[in-house]
């Protein structure tokens, strides 16, 4: 089964609720020795509290009690407002998220009359916390800018970057992931500029950007590095509740890596100390994530059995992303089974909710997802016409997250942060900022000398400079120029052999044959899966291309009956799995020939493709049988140009002025049907 949605069950919570265990020791052995009802004691109290909320909640909330009423007695609205805060944190870290926010408003409404500007932030702080984790993204991000202005305006910047750190969060949920990552960049940079790469806040961050890796499958042990590095910040500062988090988010990359019996037992390690500590949220997202790793094992009954367990707990959390991927998996699971009208009910009642909560989370990945598997379901139901449906609408977001835009963010955002890089560039920046001081120096002691061709020989060599520097951004920007539009054809070119297959494969489901409609279904979805895995990609190997280009001419010759045979022939010297082509450069032209040639003529039609080496080009060639062009003149088909011929001409000029080769088309007519030749710079992957 398809592992993507996993890791987004990981809570985070505020590292203002971090504790330390031999804190905690100290301030209880200060707590004792120490029974004025004073300042003093207020503010162990606060500390306790504060430390308490990760490690014993029952805890928490009784010192916090305790800090509530001794502040109230002195009238210190300073402390006041601390244990507020802390009663909050320890409510969040509970589950009790409505109780949580009462005691942040009513913090808001004392520093506001006492202008404690710190306080005031640290409430909006937890408000944008409590918005986050039901699921209402941008009213948390609100919050969270509003928390931020104040503590920059104070210049803290640990709490900063805490507020940066929650911001990436939603945009991470929201499936924003270069976003996210931008957010998580400008969090490192706060803590190293205030040198606490050792503390939780850190931590965490690291973690965040553990999760995002663990949503590329090529980058899963880069992720479990990262977290691996967080778990050791975690335990040497005795916060169990990060260990919790960071164990259940490894547990979910070994599921992905195809280990679920370590995801399993990683959960369950994660599941005890979140029940040690009274944590139901982080019990519920254990529960969840070992259900999920019994999909793999598999084990489907033990899989229902923890996933079911976690629907109560979710609703009343308010939890509507957690709830929403917790009805997909029981979907999933339900298909998997044994088919039965009983369990394809239950699977559609389960897809059904996922859609709705995924659609009100704004959840793009979750909503793709369940369509594809309500696409299944209505396929075991022989319902073709819905499978399509679904399938359609799956294949329509799963292309807007896989978009190369996206990619290319990401890619573009990973360099960003290597940190040793960066502090190497700020150091060289420095040096530079240095020399250009120091020639600054030089050339006004020369102007002072009245050194007239020094002068003039320092102007005419910053002349040269600039001229230089301006000739290399056009070159840049021609190249920018080149690689955008380079992408945005193929971005045309995709839709476009999408839209023509989906259009071959509607009109044989609408003739009701239900056993040739689900053939189609199933090669349909081989060719879509290969289409968004190398759509995004300038060239692809040969051989990947011509595999999607049988796949279409099986579709094609399928929905004409078979009225032609087709034949692929690629030259003995040539090494498909090495050479690389830009991908469905052939397919408008096969194509034309199946529309525009065979499917006029009344016999039946061949195909030929070839694929020759000539030098250092890739000659490939499509020859058909057809009417050819002359006839379509005659009956005014010559009108209608083809939309993917025109675009497939242009990428190959746009390629030709990228890489300063000379590939071509030419089109040639012949008695009997139409050869198209494509000309290509050959390229090898090694």
């Amino acid at each position: 089964m398809n592992k993507l949605l996993p890791l987004f069950f990981i809570l985070f919570f505020s590292v203002f609720l971090h504790a330390q265990q031999k804190e905690i020791d100290s301030l209880n052995k200060l707590l004792m020795r120490y029974k004025a009802l004073d300042g003093a004691r207020l503010d162990i109290l606060n500390n306790l509290s504060h430390h308490y909320a990760s490690v014993d909640i029952k805890q928490g909330l009784s010192v916090s009690n305790q800090a509530i009423e001794l502040a109230q007695k002195l009238n210190n609205k300073e402390q006041l407002t601390r244990a507020y805060i802390n009663k909050a944190n320890n409510y969040i870290t509970a589950g009790r998220d409505s109780l949580a926010l009462k005691l942040f408003y009513k913090t808001i409404d004392i520093s506001n009359s006492m202008v404690q500007l710190d306080a005031n932030a640290k409430a909006l702080y937890g408000i944008a916390k409590i918005h986050q984790n039901w699921s209402q993204y941008e009213t948390a991000i609100d919050y969270y800018n509003k928390a931020y202005h104040i503590f920059n305006t104070i210049k803290d910047n640990l709490n900063m970057a805490k507020v940066y750190n929650g911001i990436g969060i939603c945009y991470m949920y929201s499936s924003n992931y270069p976003k996210a990552l931008e957010t998580y960049i400008q969090v490192l940079h706060y803590y190293e500029m205030d040198k606490q790469t050792e503390t939780l806040g850190y931590a965490s961050v690291l973690s965040n950007i553990g999760l995002i890796y663990g949503r590329m499958e090529h980058k899963l042990n880069l992720s479990l590095e990262y977290y691996e590095r967080t778990l050791r910040i975690y335990e040497l500062n005795g916060y169990n509740l990060g260990v919790a988090n960071v164990l259940s988010n490894m547990a979910n990359v070994y599921d992905n890596l195809n280990e679920p019996l370590k995801a399993v037992e990683l959960q369950k390690r994660a599941y005890d100390i979140f029940k040690s500590i009274g944590n139901k949220a982080g019990m519920a997202s254990a529960l969840t994530n070992i259900g999920i790793a019994y999909t793999s094992v598999p084990d489907y009954e033990k899989a229902l059995y923890y996933l079911e367990q976690t629907l109560p707990i979710y609703k009343t959390l308010g939890n509507k992303t957690n709830l929403g991927i917790v009805q997909y998996y029981l979907g999933e699971v339900l298909l998997e089974m044994p088919v039965s009208k009983a369990n394809l009910t239950m699977a559609e009642y389960h897809l059904e909710q996922a859609v709705i909560l995924s659609k009100e989370t704004q959840n793009i990945e979750a909503q793709a997802e369940s369509y594809g598997l309500l696409s299944k379901l209505y396929s075991k139901k022989a319902d073709y016409k819905k499978a399509l449906e679904f399938k359609e609408l799956a294949v329509i977001l799963h292309d807007s997250l896989r978009s190369q835009d996206l990619k290319d963010e990401i890619t573009r955002l990973e360099v960003k942060y290597e940190y040793d890089k960066q502090a190497n560039l700020d150091k060289a920046e420095n040096d530079k900022k240095q020399a250009l001081a120091q020639a600054e120096i030089q050339r006004q002691k020369l102007i002072k000398n009245g050194s007239v061709i020094g002068g003039g020989i320092l102007i005419f060599a910053i002349l040269c400079g600039f001229i230089l520097y301006g000739r290399k951004r056009q070159a840049d920007f021609n190249a920018k120029v080149s690689d955008t539009e380079l992408k945005a054809l193929r971005a045309q070119m995709n839709p476009h052999f999408i839209f023509n297959s989906l259009n071959s494969i509607n009109d044989f489901i609408s003739k009701n044959d239900a056993e040739s409609a689900s053939n189609y279904l199933v090669k349909f979805s081989k060719i879509m899966r290969q289409i968004l895995e190398n759509s995004n990609q300038d060239e692809i190997s040969l051989e990947d291309d011509l595999k999607i280009m049988e796949l279409y001419l099986q579709v094609e010759s399928m929905r004409l009956h078979n009225k032609f045979t087709y034949a692929i022939h690629v030259d003995d010297t040539i090494d498909a799995a090495n050479t690389l082509v830009p991908p469905l450069i052939l397919q408008p032209f096969i194509e034309n020939s199946i529309w525009h040639g065979i499917s006029k003529k009344d016999s039946k039609g061949h195909i030929d493709i070839t694929i020759k080496k000539d030098r250092d080009m890739l000659s490939c060639t499509v020859d058909d049988n057809g009417i050819g062009r002359v006839l379509k003149k005659d009956t005014s088909l010559m009108k209608s140009t083809s939309l993917g011929i025109n675009i497939t001409k242009n990428r190959v000029d746009v390629m030709n002025k990228k890489k300063n080769t000379n590939g071509a088309i030419k089109m040639i007519d012949k008695e009997e049907g139409v050869r198209v030749e494509v000309t290509l710079p050959l390229q090898l992957a090694f």
